[in-house]
């Protein structure tokens, strides 16, 4: 009997993890990078808060000759954090967190921004989808 018909077993389970690869661009339209992101996870708009709380207080400390390098390592570890990713590949790759732009924005600050915007959109189209849905179940209860 012959085992080229038998097909391999494996342990996997596959899920829908909700995660998405996006572009990392500049104005001029050049892929710069890219990450993986789940950006319709519940917990995102937690960790989020704590990001902006994080960076809010933040303060570069005094007390080292490497203070700007603890900084970078703190910024670049909350929005990994935020994203559930290595954002030092991502974002930090391109430029250092605290590099300054022409608008005088410091580059961290463009990447919370920018993934801010994309929680934003995800969930709004999430939520207006899960709306649809629910309506759909309930209409017949609202007549």
């Amino acid at each position: 009997m012959s085992n080229k018909l038998a097909k391999p077993q494996t342990n996997d389970i596959i899920i829908d993890d909700g995660s998405k690869v996006y572009n990392i661009k500049n104005k001029r339209g050049e892929i710069l990078g890219k990450f993986t992101f789940r950006p319709s996870d519940t917990n995102i708009v937690n960790r989020y808060e704590e990001v902006v709380d994080f960076f809010n207080s933040f303060k570069i400390p005094e007390d080292t000759d490497q203070a700007i390098k603890v900084a970078e390592k703190e910024m670049k570890d909350k929005m990994s954090y935020l994203i559930g990713g290595d954002a030092g590949e991502a974002f930090f790759s391109i430029m250092g967190p605290f590099s300054a732009l022409a608008s005088g924005e410091l580059f961290v600050e463009n990447v919370l921004g920018a993934v801010a915007n994309v929680i934003e959109r995800e969930l709004s189209v999430r939520t207006k989808r899960v709306q649809r849905r629910m309506n759909k179940y309930v209409a017949k209860y609202h007549k």
